[in-house]
């Protein structure tokens, strides 16, 4: 078993642990909100929201506050738990169970996320090897119950040097934003073709050329965006 104690003085504070579930929904609505204002700004909004649906944590006075960490390793994978001490002494906990099954080629993700007011908030993120990419799928559950998901599936051609990502992002109202990624190698650089799809079917696109020569070190980049009307 690892142990890890940490003290330190931060302008984030230990009442601050709580999962808040309005950042998967906030990426959706603001991708849609990015798609019929600007076009750009969704694919940016959109392709930031690709990393994951994260939870985020909220901010709290300047002061003194603990971490204790403690990982566990199992059979399948890890336990943890860490514990946030603020300087009035309440308490916020994560606790997270990692499970991979190599025969099924999954990895699953569940972590419980227990505020200073004893309200818990839930993460489950399952991903799965596919024989061409990968699905991940990621629920996230507030402490009223209600959920948000991103769904992604990647897919890769290496015939032609593909790689095509389709993310679904679905807010606690049910509406979906969905972002299409499309990116190809080619013999001096790539290129990249974003399209983001809001919950009423306005679309922005943009799409990216770079072109490098290794011998000049020199190299060049083309963003085309193509905004609603």
């Amino acid at each position: 078993m690892l142990t890890r104690t940490i003290l330190r003085l931060s302008a984030a504070g230990a009442l601050g642990v709580v999962l808040n579930l309005s950042a998967p929904m906030n990426e959706a609505q603001a991708a849609a909100a990015q798609v019929r204002d600007s076009g750009a700004g969704a694919v940016r909004v959109a392709e930031r929201g690709q990393r994951g649906v994260r939870p985020q944590r909220s901010r709290s006075p300047r002061g003194e506050w603990s971490r204790h960490t403690e990982v566990q390793r199992t059979e399948t994978g890890h336990t943890s738990r860490s514990t946030r001490t603020g300087e009035n002494g309440k308490t916020a906990t994560r606790d997270a169970n990692v499970v991979n099954d190599r025969e099924a080629g999954t990895r699953t993700r569940d972590v419980t996320y227990t505020g200073s007011e004893g309200k818990t908030r839930t993460v489950n993120d399952v991903t799965r090897r596919t024989e061409d990419g990968h699905t991940r799928t990621t629920t996230v559950t507030d402490a009223q119950g209600r959920t948000a998901t991103r769904a992604a599936e990647v897919t890769r051609d290496e015939s032609d040097h593909t790689s095509t990502r389709v993310v679904t992002y679905t807010g606690r109202d049910g509406q979906e934003t969905v972002v299409n990624d499309v990116n190809q190698r080619t013999e001096a650089g790539y290129t990249r073709d974003t399209t983001v799809t809001g919950p009423t079917g306005e679309t922005a696109a943009r799409s990216v050329e770079v072109s490098c020569d290794k011998a000049a070190r020199h190299c060049t980049k083309d963003v085309q965006v193509d905004r609603p009307n």
